[in-house]
C-alpha cells in the first residue's frame, strides 16, 4: 500500500491511541481509505475508527487486547491469558472465593516455571497468534463471568450443601430456589442430584429453617475449554481447597503437555485426546 498522507490533526488523534494498538489502528485506517480510494487521512476517518474499535473491544483492557493481538515470535513474548473476575472490584455477592488470591497464585507459579517462555519455543510460525496461548481463568462463584467454560484450564469457586433434615419443614424452598434444579421433593424431603449441582449458595438462601449449611469455599478445577472450528466445554476434573494446590495441579498436567505434546498441538486438543 502506498503511503498515505495524514491530515495533522488526524495524524495527532492517532498518537493518542494506546501505544500498543497503534500501528493495527494506524493500518486499519490506512486500509479503509485506500479502499475508498482516497489518498489522504482525515480526522473523521480516525474518528469512524475508533468508533469500531470501541465495539469490537467491549470494555476490554489495553492488557487483555494485546494479548489478542499478533506478536513477533521472539523471547518474552507472552504465550498466557489469564481472565480473572472482577467480583472483588465490584462487590459482587455471589463470590464465593479470594478471585485476587488465587489469580496471584496462578501468576505466580506461571512466571516461576517460565510458562509463557517454554510455550513459546514450541511455536513455529513468525508470528504468536492468539490460539498459540495457554488460556486461564478465574471465577468466583459458578456464574462464569470469566469465561471458564471455554478456558485451557480454570478455577471455579463452589461450596457443597449439607442437608440436616431434623428441622426441614418440607417447603420445598430449596427446591423452588435452585437455579439448577438440582434438589427435587421426594414427599416432604429435599434430594440432592450433586451432579446437577453447581456449588452456589441458592438453597442455603431459601431456606427458612437454616437446615443447610454448606462447605468451606474451594475451587472446582476445569480443564480443556476452547472454541474454534471444534468447540468444546471445559471439564470438572476435581478440585482444590487453595490456591498453592490449585497452582500445583495445574503444574502437574502442562509439564505433561509440554513433554508430550506435538509440536503447534494446542493444550485443549491434546488434553481432551487424553481424556
Amino acid at each position: 500500500m502506498a503511503n498515505l498522507a495524514w491530515d495533522s490533526d488526524a495524524a495527532a488523534a492517532m498518537e493518542k491511541v494506546p501505544f500498543l494498538v497503534r500501528p493495527l489502528a494506524r493500518r486499519k485506517v490506512e486500509e479503509r481509505v485506500a479502499a475508498q480510494g482516497r489518498q489522504r487521512v482525515r480526522l473523521s476517518d480516525v474518528a469512524e475508527a475508533e468508533a469500531r474499535f470501541r465495539a469490537v473491544t467491549g470494555g476490554r483492557s489495553q492488557r487483555e487486547m494485546a494479548s489478542l493481538l499478533p506478536q513477533e515470535n521472539r523471547p518474552g513474548a507472552s504465550l498466557t491469558v489469564l481472565e480473572a473476575c472482577r467480583s472483588g472490584l465490584t462487590g459482587c455477592p455471589h463470590r464465593l472465593i479470594d478471585v485476587e488470591a488465587w489469580r496471584q497464585a496462578l501468576e505466580e507459579w506461571l512466571a516461576r516455571e517460565q510458562v509463557s517462555e517454554r510455550l513459546r519455543a514450541r511455536v513455529s510460525d513468525a508470528q504468536v497468534l492468539y490460539h498459540h496461548k495457554l488460556r486461564l481463568a478465574v471465577s468466583g462463584c459458578p456464574n462464569g463471568c470469566s469465561r471458564p467454560q471455554i478456558a485451557d484450564l480454570a478455577l471455579v469457586g463452589h461450596v457443597r450443601p449439607e442437608f440436616h433434615l431434623d428441622h426441614c419443614q418440607g417447603c420445598g424452598a430449596c427446591a423452588k430456589g435452585c437455579p439448577d434444579q438440582a434438589i427435587a421433593m421426594i414427599g416432604d424431603r429435599p434430594v440432592w442430584d450433586e451432579q446437577a449441582c453447581q456449588g452456589c449458595l441458592a438453597c442455603q438462601k431459601a431456606c427458612p429453617t437454616e437446615c443447610i449449611i454448606t462447605s468451606q469455599p474451594a475451587a472446582r478445577l476445569l480443564m480443556g475449554g476452547k472454541l474454534g472450528r471444534h468447540p468444546h466445554l471445559a471439564q470438572v476434573v476435581g478440585q482444590a481447597a487453595g490456591p498453592e494446590q490449585a497452582a500445583a495441579r495445574f503444574q502437574t498436567v502442562v509439564e505433561d503437555y509440554l513433554n508430550t505434546a506435538n509440536p503447534d498441538e494446542r493444550f485443549a486438543a491434546w488434553w481432551t485426546s487424553k481424556h
